[in-house]
């Protein structure tokens, strides 16, 4: 397990997009921006929806790389480096995610509303996932 300091951990649970980076079927690399949810219990969450570019490339090879930085200075950033798993009781556990997430970025009353329409979603048309760090760079720190 990589060790995470307690400054970066509150780092990562500020309301920065991250730059999620997927490998795609020819073997190069894809970034996309994404909301992402760190808390030291459950890791580093992620969602999307199931047919979207970044879970098909997932789905093929699940080696990403995630960069969360702050363009404010000092300009501190951490990339974690691993592997997807998908979060199992993901019927249970997404609502109540997108909520915290959707809270987070877009504040409590456009976030609650944004997460209603998560509410009942179909489990085949949205996925949770985490990272599971395989190596964490920071700088700034």
């Amino acid at each position: 397990m990589v060790h995470i300091t307690a400054e970066v951990q509150e780092f990562l649970k500020k309301p920065l997009i991250s730059t999620l980076a997927t490998i795609d079927e020819s073997g190069a690399p894809r970034t996309r921006a994404i909301w992402h949810d760190w808390n030291s219990e459950q890791g580093m969450l992620l969602f999307t929806h199931t047919s979207s570019t970044k879970w098909q490339h997932i789905l093929r090879d699940p080696r990403v790389s995630l960069c969360v930085d702050d363009s404010e200075t000092p300009y501190r950033s951490v990339t974690v480096d691993g592997h997807v798993e998908t979060v199992t009781n993901q019927s249970s556990l997404l609502f109540p995610t997108v909520s915290r997430m959707s809270r987070k970025y877009y504040g409590l009353e456009e976030g609650a509303k944004f997460a209603e329409t998560y509410r009942n979603v179909d489990d085949c048309a949205v996925v949770l996932f985490r990272i599971t760090i395989d190596r964490i760079t920071v700088q700034g720190f």
